[in-house]
């Protein structure tokens, strides 16, 4: 099996692979997935696709630091909650970002973050 790489230019399917993962491990909430600069990946009902609008609220993590709640401007989840992350490379370049779409506004802050640890220690323990 081919590592996942997440780089700035990473084709959508390697993101897609990691998203799909995420989204099985969150109780199957919608996940969004973008680099940098370019459309983003959403991923619900086990299905991945090309995303634009959902991808375009990831856009705020690439600056600052944390977690940030921020609104879904467009697309199918416009208005619902996601809570969003930057996927650091080994030197601190945000490369990535990735978001969990809170759909039934049952995740809580505190959660995502924990979550959001948990895929760091499982993407940087396979270098």
């Amino acid at each position: 099996m081919m590592p996942i790489r997440i780089a700035p230019d990473a084709p959508l399917e390697e993101m897609a692979r990691l998203a799909i993962a995420v989204h099985n491990a969150v109780g199957r909430k919608p996940i969004v997935m973008k680099v940098r600069g370019r459309a983003g990946v959403l991923v619900e009902d086990g299905l991945a696709y090309e995303s634009v609008h959902e991808g375009e609220a990831l856009d705020s993590v690439f600056s600052g630091d944390g977690v940030k709640q921020v609104r879904v401007s467009g697309g199918r989840h416009a208005g619902a909650t996601m809570f969003a992350s930057a996927i650091v490379n080994g030197i601190g370049q945000r490369v990535a970002a990735i978001g969990v779409i809170d759909t039934l506004g049952m995740l809580s802050l505190e959660e995502y973050v924990a979550l959001d640890d948990h895929i760091d220690r499982q993407l940087y323990s396979q270098k």
